[in-house]
């Protein structure tokens, strides 16, 4: 019976390209799949420095992701990670603990998403090129999770420097917020420059 609904399974499952705008994404027996291999180059530690503050992000791709409710069942690639912020030598927040954890789902992640943007989507970005793609992700602080933030990675490679430029932001869609609780996350917002770390 297995061998069965594994073939039956695999038949019905159509591959959309994440970085599409195809009318088949995230539909139920679909494969939401990163073709181009867009979230490879995001993969593992990134850091930003100034002074004895800093930004640390470590991202890891997830493929062939089981995303299944009441009304939707397919499978998708995900860029998933967590972060440790510094700020004037004292630590904010640190989520990094949550990678070796392995949630069981990517939502479980403190960062997730596979939204592949271009230059005109928000936050426009007039330095890219035209076919330039970035990435969108959900960012969320694990004591303030009423807010709903994002986070916009753009990869540059300078001279075989890696790096990547980090908007993060708030985005719509923020629950009600409990009466005298903080309205932004403990890591500012704002731009940042992370370069990748061996």
């Amino acid at each position: 019976i297995l061998l069965v609904s594994f073939f039956l399974s695999c038949k019905a499952q159509v591959i959309v390209p994440l970085a599409s705008d195809s009318d088949m994404a995230y539909n139920s027996g679909t494969y939401n799949k990163d073709v181009d291999n867009d979230f490879d180059k995001y993969v593992g530690t990134w850091k930003h420095q100034q002074g004895n503050t800093s930004l640390k992000i470590v991202l890891k791709k997830i493929t062939f992701d089981h995303f299944v409710t009441e009304y939707k069942n397919y499978y998708q690639d995900i860029l998933v990670g967590e972060y440790q912020y510094i700020e004037n030598g004292i630590e904010k927040v640190n989520t990094l603990q949550q990678m070796e954890l392995m949630p069981s789902e990517a939502s479980g992640y403190n960062i997730s998403g596979n939204l592949i943007i271009g230059k005109n989507t928000y936050p426009k970005c007039s330095e890219c090129n035209l076919n330039e793609r970035r990435i969108k992700l959900r960012y969320r602080d694990p004591e303030r999770k009423y807010l709903s933030n994002a986070i916009v990675l753009r990869y540059k490679n300078e001279n075989g420097a890696e790096k990547i430029i980090a908007k993060i932001y708030k985005s719509d869609g923020s629950f009600m917020q409990p009466d005298g609780s903080p309205d932004e996350m403990r890591v500012p917002y704002g731009e940042y420059v992370l370069t990748k770390q061996p």
